[in-house]
């Protein structure tokens, strides 16, 4: 193994930053991947525990080439445990929460967005004062999504269609998260799986938070030199990640990858086509499609129709079989949407109806006609001689959307 492009030294002298070719030891049963970049303190810690003496790693020229391209086309190989590591949401693999229904799941999916956005905020806080991110706190968010996503795969997304101009940056986070890790469970991933995806959302976008509030709130055209410093919220956000031991593979590909498009117009290596994972391609489309729903200082967010539109109709850059299996997940008028019937009510969208997706069940809560509250009732549209009309915005006729979902789902 000894050449010039690797050196032996002892495993005691090995350090972050160093790319571990081959390891020695004399235990044959080494339960965590031995060649890759030495991400964390914890792999070395261990390297040791697991019986490693020496470790072959790649020479002072060839490390410091590594270190110039940490950000690569294809993310390095990292040394992490084969089955459960620092980085993992579940020390042990979990059952399968119980199926309940939205109104059961609602309550319990509040306390998780509320936690969700106390902990997102703190985080977004404790980067601007460079401290370190709190792992525990954004692995048990990532699981409590997961198993509400599982209990009631439409409590939880309801929350999402409510939008709030001040809390745009962590609920952006938030709610890439929720629909990503839905998304993921519904075309096939493993509970596992999607709950690191949903680590990856709450992080990908962890870089803003080191952009001036200036820029962020800016309302007119960003000049050429704010979007240049905008668009490294990639690579600040893959440093932060990296440096507080957060770095595998998925919220590598999530963090580096969300603003790359399949034409190479992205950023911030211009990647197209088949260099760009399947994973990343599904991390577009829902940052996108969140990004133009949310509301924000310079901008009031897009109906979600208008944003699945632009989606479909943007097949050089987003995937087009994805955006189509993403519709038919989230659904023509996502639950949590405010919708207006053909009785002249306005109802809030609840459970989607995949086989008629024009049709979901809605709770009707205000008569237009009259422009008064009315006693709440839920419409099974495809059941009803009902129709959704259109979509209707909360601001025209002064509803405050947050208080009306949780008011008649609780």
């Amino acid at each position: 193994m000894q050449n010039t492009l690797s050196k032996l030294i002892p495993v005691k002298e090995l350090k972050l930053g160093m790319y571990v070719l081959e390891v020695k030891s004399e235990n044959r049963f080494i339960k965590i991947k031995t060649k890759g970049l030495v991400k964390s303190d914890s792999i070395i810690k261990q390297l040791k525990e697991q019986g490693v003496t020496d470790v072959f790693v790649r020479n002072d020229k060839a490390a410091d080439m590594v270190q110039e391209s940490t950000i690569d086309e294809t993310p390095e190989e990292e040394i992490t445990p084969t089955s459960i590591d620092a980085d993992s949401p579940e020390k042990i693999p979990q059952p399968t929460p119980k199926k309940v229904t939205v109104a059961e799941e609602f309550h319990q999916s509040c306390k998780v967005y509320d936690n969700a956005t106390n902990t997102i905020k703190a985080i977004f806080d404790d980067i601007s004062a460079d401290q370190k991110i709190n792992i525990t706190a954004i692995n048990e968010l990532a699981n409590d999504i997961t198993d509400s996503i599982l209990r009631n795969e439409y409590a939880i997304s309801i929350l999402t269609r409510i939008r709030e101009k001040d809390t745009y940056q962590w609920e952006h986070a938030i709610n890439t998260a929720i629909l990503v890790c839905g998304f993921s469970l519904f075309i096939g991933m493993k509970k596992e799986t999607a709950t690191q995806i949903a680590i990856g959302a709450l992080l990908h976008d962890v870089g803003v938070a080191k952009l001036p509030k200036a820029i962020l709130n800016k309302k007119e055209k960003l000049t050429t030199n704010e979007q240049t410093l905008v668009e490294k919220h990639v690579l600040w956000g893959h440093q932060i990640c990296s440096n507080d031991g957060l770095s595998n593979k998925i919220t590598t590909d999530m963090l580096v990858n969300h603003h790359e498009r399949l034409d190479g117009s992205g950023y911030p290596r211009g990647l197209k086509g088949a260099k760009l994972s399947k994973l990343a391609r599904i991390t577009a489309i829902v940052d996108v499609y969140d990004a133009m729903t949310g509301n924000k200082h310079y901008k009031k967010g897009e109906q979600p129709i208008n944003a699945l539109r632009y989606l479909i109709s943007k097949n050089e850059k987003f995937d087009r079989s994805l955006v189509q299996q993403f519709i038919k997940y989230i659904g023509v008028h996502p639950v949590g949407s405010l919708v207006k019937l053909s009785n002249e009510t306005l109802a809030i969208v609840t459970e989607g109806n995949r086989n008629d997706p024009l049709n979901p069940t809605a709770i009707a809560f205000y008569n237009t006609k009259v422009g008064a509250n009315i006693t709440s009732k839920k419409y099974i549209l495809d059941e009803e001689a009902l129709s959704i009309t259109t979509a209707a915005r909360p601001e025209d006729y002064q509803i405050n959307i947050a208080k009306v979902i949780r008011k008649i789902l609780t």
